[in-house]
């Protein structure tokens, strides 16, 4: 027994080991397959346009032979929207130049299909005039291909003995986000490895929308950002849950997505399971991309989705007031990209030209060497389904020289006019060498006087440029990715709903004379606003929502909090100040003409009679107090800048509920006026009834200054004078009806946006509700201050409040004046 305790233990150590060190033994030969496992790629051989081996031929490798054994290029080539994608770079987006000529460059396979493709050797085939060798200088990164003084040579040790080559050197592959991110962007995809970056040398993705794919904390990244340890937070929630470039901008033909073609089929068939054979799609796939420009037009379904194709926002947005109406009215990135911490552009300046004849460029949310980060501007863009919505983008001024026509000036003449073998011609150096120090600052490339100006415009001209001279322009870039969640999305609604919210916020462009030239706003973007200029020369944007442009239509666009229609605000202020200076004065008047008054007027015989049943005290101080809750939210709504220390989403649930009780108790009073037969109070009588309205009014404006009685006396059959008859004719009849119905009608302008566009939008319901809500809060104030015209102050207020009120008798309240109606003697 003893023998047995002590070798169990031992037993299960030693079977431990064992399991430990197969294990072991197994991840350790599973890594090194999946290190040495080939390619799934078979192995090519590399052919040249003749169809002859680079290693024999020296010719330079050509992609449409090579890749068109096995794959219909010629098809791939015509249906690509990456076709010149060997051409395109940052430069040529920022920079106004018509695209040079892609006659002599064929598509490039190995760009996107390389594990490892070297991207910089043929950007330098590109820029050395060689674009007959951008594919070829691709593979140099994998040991096929070198370059020396005499030229580029192919690497025959690196070919196998039958002129094939390794799949496991070539490495071809699905494009992975680092593919991608070689044009379009900054991508990084280690978690661990800091992140840097270089301004304007990240990709146009990078330099011209800040947008960087990574699922790295911007915390943990080797970036000087302000308040970076704050900053926990991804660059790109999606990076950060796998979900790679291609699973969104995937081929379109791809039979693993359901993207059938817009085909006119049965009307019953809602699923056609009949897919592309796979063998066929890898011979012609389809090189034209979902989610990306010119896809819309390919005709297949699916080619151009929304964050909804696979996001259910509504039934996650249960907290936003409103929310159909949002989703109408803006994209989801306009809140859930609220912030971009890289630099992008702000203004590429081109009439001006650095040593190494690039322009003068400054940059969006950089300060000196510290990342402040920058909101994007919101400006309208259509969407996949038609619709025009809010969206964030990035603005972009750009300056540049142009001949007579309107062309652009070359880079090439823009060289040749302040460049000399490499530096600046003394002539440049001359005149814009301000410290003489022998080199030119960057503060010192300004064309800041008219003899710098002449100076570059004669040089062009020498060059062949027909009268240049200096225009500008207005870029706006979307922005979709650096998209974010949870707490770090935009959840403050008064970042839009707000007098100087994003909305209307100034846009910087850069700062600078540009020689006199003029900055435009670029005709094919979603561009509506107005150039201000400020201090040392400083050029702004500020964005106009109101009116969107013709070819953009933005509708309905009235954003509460920030837009409002100024008239309406003065008419209904002077109104309301105006009812109350005048209720200051005749309080005044009422109270001199009491201390005046040695013996008050005999009123008469006074009695105490019961006006107000329990049901109608209730309803009159629950509509009291409703109404008083909804001007006051509606204030709070209209300007939520002023009553920062209310929630705005709250005031907006708190106004909703008010108004659903305020409809509910004015139907349920409507019921009980016409079933009671109490609407008879609010009915007046024709006979007489001008003759004593004019008598009541009398009254206000001289009989009370002097101690008269009332001209009508309350009964319970009679409590409304003629004037109030009127007035609540009036405000239960027109104002309370039009002023629930506005606001129905826009709670529900999302859910019936034809008939809400039919009526006007919000940007007529929203102002005329405004109107109506100054009308009743001056009436409000008119109608508290004349409940204290009765017998005293608070007969009044105490009536409403117990049900009773002594009453007068007087000889006016027997005339021959008919029977006059009731509520409160006001």
């Amino acid at each position: 027994m003893n023998t047995l305790r002590i070798t169990r233990p031992v037993l299960l150590l030693t079977a431990g080991i064992v399991c430990l060190v197969v294990g072991l033994a197994l991840f350790g030969a599973n890594a090194t397959l999946a290190q040495t496992n080939p390619s799934f790629h078979p192995a090519i051989a590399l052919l040249d346009a003749s169809g002859a081996p680079v290693q024999t031929s020296g010719a330079p490798v050509s992609t449409l032979t090579t890749c068109g054994n096995c794959h219909d290029t010629t098809f791939i080539a015509a249906n690509s929207s990456h076709a010149d994608g060997a051409l395109r770079s940052v430069r040529q987006d920022a920079a106004p130049f018509v695209a040079e000529s892609t006659a002599q460059v064929e598509t490039n396979c190995f760009l996107c299909h390389l594990a490892q493709p070297d991207n910089a050797a043929r950007l330098a085939a590109l820029d050395s005039g060689q674009p007959q060798w951008a594919s070829s200088a691709t593979l140099r990164a994998v040991g096929l291909i070198t370059q020396s003084a005499s030229g580029w040579r192919w690497n025959t040790g690196a070919f196998r003995p039958d002129g094939m080559i390794d799949p496991a050197l070539l490495g071809l592959q699905d494009p992975t986000d680092a593919n991608c991110g070689q044009c379009h962007g900054t991508v990084h995809s280690d978690g661990q490895t800091p992140l840097t970056l270089t301004a304007g040398e990240s990709g146009w993705e990078t330099l011209l929308r800040g947008q960087v794919f990574s699922p790295q904390r911007i915390s943990s990244s080797g970036l000087n950002i302000e308040n970076k340890d704050t900053l926990t937070r991804v660059w790109d929630v999606h990076a950060e849950r796998v979900v790679g470039c291609t699973d969104c901008h995937y081929a379109l033909n791809n039979p693993v997505f359901d993207t059938q073609p817009n085909i006119t089929g049965p009307d019953h068939l809602q699923f056609d399971p009949r897919r592309m054979d796979f063998g066929e799609y890898l011979r012609r796939p389809l090189h034209q991309f979902a989610n990306s420009s010119g896809a819309a037009q390919s005709g297949f379904g699916g080619a151009a989705r929304s964050c909804a194709s696979c996001h259910d926002a509504v039934n996650t947005h249960t907290w936003l007031p409103y929310t159909e109406r949002h989703f109408s009215a803006m994209t989801c990135e306009t809140c859930h990209v609220p912030t971009l911490y890289a630099p992008a552009l702000e203004s590429v300046d081109w009439t001006v030209l650095s040593a190494d004849g690039s322009p003068r460029m400054t940059y969006r949310g950089l300060d000196d060497a510290l990342i402040a980060g920058f909101q994007p501007v919101v400006l309208p863009t259509v969407g996949t389904d038609g619709a025009t919505r809010l969206s964030p983008y990035n603005v972009v001024s750009r300056w540049y020289w142009v001949a007579a026509d309107g062309t652009p000036v070359s880079e090439a003449d823009l060289r040749a006019a302040w460049l000399l073998d490499g530096a600046y011609a003394p002539e440049i150096l001359a005149a814009f060498d301000a410290d003489a120090s022998g080199a030119l600052e960057e503060s010192e490339l300004l064309l800041n006087t008219p003899e710098q100006v002449g100076l570059i415009a004669a040089r062009l001209s020498a060059l062949g440029v027909s009268q240049p001279r200096i225009v500008g322009d207005v870029r706006a870039y979307a922005i979709h990715h650096n998209v974010i969640g949870g707490q770090w999305a935009q959840g403050d609604c008064t970042a839009c709903h707000a007098d100087q919210s994003r909305l209307a916020a100034l846009v910087t462009l850069g700062s600078g004379t540009r020689g006199g030239g003029t900055l435009m706003l670029a005709g094919d973007l979603p561009l509506n606003g107005t150039l201000q200029s400020g201090a040392d020369g400083q050029v702004f944007y500020r964005p106009a929502l109101v009116a969107a442009p013709p070819q953009t239509p933005l509708v309905d666009l009235y954003v509460l909090g920030h837009h409002s229609v100024e008239w309406i605000n003065w008419i209904g202020a002077l109104a309301f100040l105006g009812v109350a200076f005048g209720i200051s004065a005749h309080a005044g008047l009422r109270v001199l003409a009491l201390r005046r008054q040695t013996k008050r007027a005999s009123k008469g015989t006074k009695r105490t009679v019961y006006l107000y049943g329990v049901y109608e005290r209730v309803w009159h101080w629950l509509q009291t107090f409703m109404i008083a809750g909804l001007l006051f939210t509606g204030l709070v709504i209209h300007n939520p800048e002023t009553f920062g220390m209310f929630s705005f989403q709250g005031v907006v649930l708190v106004h909703n509920l008010l108004a659903l009780i305020l409809v509910i108790n004015a139907a349920f009073a409507l019921v009980y006026h016409l079933v009671s037969g109490e609407i008879r109070q609010y009915l007046p009588k024709p006979y007489g009834f001008f003759d004593n309205a004019v008598m009541q009014a009398k009254y206000y404006l001289h009989g009370i200054f002097r101690g008269h009685p009332h001209p009508f006396a309350k009964t319970p059959d009679q409590r409304l004078n003629p004037l109030q008859q009127i007035t609540y004719l009036a405000i239960l009849n027109i104002l309370l009806p039009l002023q629930i119905i506005t606001g129905a009608l826009m709670w529900a302008a999302p859910r019936l946006p034809d008939l809400t566009a039919q009526l006007g939008g919000l940007g007529f319901l929203a102002p005329f509700h405004t109107l109506i809500a100054w009308a009743f809060a001056t009436f409000m104030v008119l109608h508290v201050y004349l409940t204290t015209t009765g017998h005293t102050p608070t007969a009044s207020i105490k009536a409403m409040m117990l049900g009773w009120e002594e009453t007068e008798e007087t000889a006016s309240q027997v005339s021959s004046s008919g029977p006059a109606p009731a509520q409160e003697v006001n």
